[in-house]
């Protein structure tokens, strides 16, 4: 992720979440470790990972809606992931809406399992979230 990708970035988290991040958490991205996806130069999705030591949690994660449903996620994700264990990561977590059961399943997928519940965590549509957990050991 760069800088001049900021715009685009922003343009997809408007459009996959109803309560999107604002702008300016973007612009923190130096601490993070980030990646995107790309089609013929046009950014479709990134991911956001937050580390410390040997965890890190996924803090954000869209694919472009006209792009969702064709692997694109699951391809990112696992770029991420397998990226990150090169820095010595061996345990990830995620939260995900109670209701996103495509997300869900994407995520069991590649190895996260559900490990608790985070009450009222989204705020538009108010919504419980579920923490999933991988590591290395499960996969």
């Amino acid at each position: 992720m760069r800088v001049e990708d900021l715009p685009r970035i922003y343009e997809i988290e408007r459009e996959a979440f109803s309560d999107p991040w604002p702008f300016e958490a973007f612009q923190m991205m130096e601490s993070y470790h980030s990646y995107v996806a790309l089609i013929d130069k046009l950014l479709i999705g990134y991911i956001i990972c937050l580390c410390a030591l040997d965890e890190s949690s996924i803090a954000n994660l869209a694919i472009d809606p006209e792009f969702q449903r064709q692997g694109w996620g699951q391809a990112l994700l696992k770029f991420a992931m397998d990226d990150l264990e090169t820095y010595g990561i061996s345990r990830i977590f995620l939260d995900v809406r109670r209701s996103n059961l495509a997300a869900q399943r994407l995520y069991n997928k590649l190895g996260f399992v559900h490990v608790g519940v985070r009450k009222d965590y989204y705020h538009d549509p108010p919504e419980d979230a579920l923490v999933m957990m991988w590591t290395k050991e499960t996969t």
